[in-house]
């Protein structure tokens, strides 16, 4: 018997052809912006668990701490001609780069970080292949820098070994301090399909919102992100709160071999509109996985709705839940490698889904109470909603953990009832007649006649 081996090799034709396909081009910008966040967050020394959901004022941002004289930016432009991406967030060192950067996914050993929303290893390299086909990559931090430029047609032309599956690296010096560290990638020779994109006129518009509402914890706080010009303010994370409406928080740690993910749930009413009202666009659960937004407003089974909770419905609109999931080791989150979607079979989720069904529950239970048969219950849960202050989701997680609830405040027993009946048209047309009022209504008429009889029959 003759033993053979058979190759396995990686072929990079999968990598630029097929890897490519199930992202779009919005994310996958958004995943060398992650690149830079997580190039701030090692070289600032973050605690992502501890710091992101600490309470912080509207008008507070970190750049008011003296070790953050001013915000760090991050700079996104293109045209149909070139991408840029350009940051000042710390950088990453040549020894990252030579071992790591540029591998398809991270190795056993690696000792390094794994970053905090880099988590597979595969966003740079998926992102660039997708967008064009030539790219240029520098990179400086305090200790040493690197370059590359690389024509992708010319580099996977050659496949035929493992040591095909280099890049050429040219070392620099680091700078001399820390605000003038960081990235910038110019992709130049763009896709054709990406080219089209952009010149329809809705990639930037699209963009904008995703970066507004997946970073939404980060922007002004830690860093600051420009889109063509344009500075993006963050999606505002609130609830509504008020002396009678306790908001639900629930939280726990799932431990494994691999690390501790902590998870917090939150569960209330959405805080309304200047116009008073529920936007039924924004209600629904939002999933965050090392303070990156994953998965947004859902309104479907992934968050319970349909399964253990009723199927969502429009007087649902009024609510709002955000579900978080820290972990040092990020793979162990249940985000998928687009960071668009949940890991269903992941065990964290599935826990945690549960609770956030439980957590759900009196939300959806004090919204169908406002759309009952009697109308002064309507007016009473109404009247509660309308109480509640847009409250920052900072503040609501520091709150203990507590189910939702609603504390009604007594109120003074009524003294009156609704009295109705039916008479003919001819007989109130008869009494508008006889007191001279023609223009008096139903409801009038019946009023005048009980006050009538009880002046006339049953005086004090």
């Amino acid at each position: 018997m003759t033993n053979k081996n058979a190759n396995a090799y990686p072929k990079k034709r999968f990598f630029l052809e097929m890897f490519t396909r199930d992202i779009s081009l919005e994310d996958c910008i958004l995943d060398l912006i992650d690149n830079s966040i997580d190039a701030l967050i090692r070289s600032r020394h973050i605690d992502i668990l501890s710091d992101l959901l600490n309470p912080v004022s509207s008008d507070e941002s970190v750049s008011s701490n003296k070790q953050w004289q001013t915000l760090p930016t991050i700079t996104v432009s293109f045209s149909d001609k070139e991408f840029r991406i350009t940051d000042k967030c710390g950088g990453i060192s040549p020894e990252a780069a030579q071992a790591e950067v540029f591998n398809f996914g991270h190795s056993n050993d690696f000792s390094g970080s794994l970053g905090q929303l880099g988590a597979y290893g595969i966003g740079l390299k998926r992102a660039i292949f997708k967008i064009g086909n030539h790219f240029d990559m520098e990179s400086t931090t305090t200790t040493g820098g690197f370059k590359v430029s690389i024509d992708v047609k010319e580099w996977s032309k050659k496949d035929t070994k493992i040591s095909d599956w280099t890049i050429p690296l040219e070392l620099t010096k680091g700078v001399k301090t820390l605000t003038r560290a960081g990235t910038s990638i110019k992709i130049r020779d763009l896709r054709p399909e990406v080219c089209m994109r952009i010149n329809d006129g809705s990639v930037e518009g699209i963009l904008h919102t995703k970066i507004a509402q997946t970073y939404a914890l980060f922007l002004e706080r830690y860093v600051r992100i420009y889109l063509n010009n344009q500075v993006v303010q963050p999606e505002t994370m609130v609830l509504g709160q008020s002396e009678e409406i306790q908001v639900g928080k629930d939280q726990f740690d799932e431990k494994s071999p691999e690390g501790v993910v902590t998870v917090i749930l939150i569960a209330g009413l959405a805080a309304r509109t200047p116009k008073n009202t529920w936007p039924l666009s924004s209600a629904g659960w939002y999933v965050l996985c090392n303070g990156r937004v994953v998965v947004a407003a859902d309104k479907t089974d992934l968050t319970g709705w349909g399964a253990g909770l009723a199927n969502f419905h429009y007087k649902y609109r009024g609510f709002k839940g955000f579900a978080f999931f820290f972990s040092e080791n990020p793979l162990l989150l249940p985000w998928t490698t687009t960071k668009r979607g949940l890991n269903r079979e992941s065990p964290v989720y599935q826990r945690a889904r549960n609770r956030m069904v439980g957590l759900s529950k009196p939300v959806v239970t004090f919204l169908n109470d406002m759309y009952p048969s009697e109308v002064s219950e309507e007016i009473a849960e109404r009247e509660i909603a309308e109480k509640a202050v847009a409250t920052n989701i900072n503040r609501v997680a520091a709150n203990p953990s507590k189910g939702f609830g609603v504390v009604r405040k007594k109120s003074a027993p009524k003294t009156t009832v609704q009295i109705a009946f039916q008479s003919e048209k001819d007989d109130v047309a008869r009494i508008k007649k006889c007191v001279r009022e023609p223009s008096w209504s139903a409801a009038k008429v019946g009023e005048y006649t009980f006050e009538h009889y009880l002046r006339m029959e049953c005086p004090e």
